[in-house]
């Protein structure tokens, strides 16, 4: 069987830019929805749970939170959606998609009490995820399975 992007390369170029544009809407399209981070098909084949449990270790993000419930120098996964979640601010916020996905590209605006938040923004910066929203989707996902 024949790879995609050998199938591609055959094809007349306006034919191939149109096939790969429909491909990209479809992907958009795909993950557009309800505006959570459930369990939704991604347009690499895998779901968006076991997207974001590889961004979990690619991205380093295991190095500082655990998904076990022990604790380390960020908060653990393990229970966090929907859960209240204590800030520096002295606010109480609930670890819904809107939260999470806000603590992840910009964590300084919502730093979870006991927690230096600097640490974490240093990471989100190296790792460009403010860039990234299918990687944040797919993250959200992933904590959102660890109940």
């Amino acid at each position: 069987m024949q790879s995609m992007a050998a199938i591609v390369r055959r094809l007349p170029a306006r034919v191939a830019l149109t096939f790969l544009a429909a491909l990209a809407i479809g992907a958009l399209v795909g993950a557009c929805g309800s505006g959570t981070a459930s369990v939704r098909g991604s347009s690499h084949g895998i779901s968006l749970v076991a997207r974001g449990k590889q961004l979990y270790v690619s991205q380093g993000c295991e190095d500082c939170h655990s998904l076990n419930g022990t604790p380390g120098p960020g908060p653990t996964w393990k229970g966090l959606y929907g859960s209240r979640v204590h800030l520096t601010t002295g606010r109480i916020v609930v670890a819904n998609a809107a939260y999470l996905t806000k603590h992840i590209v910009d964590p300084n605006a919502m730093t979870v009490s006991g927690f230096p938040g600097s640490v974490m923004s240093e990471a989100i910066l190296s790792d460009d995820l403010a860039q990234r929203p299918a990687a944040v989707r797919s993250l959200v996902a992933f904590i959102e399975s660890l109940k």
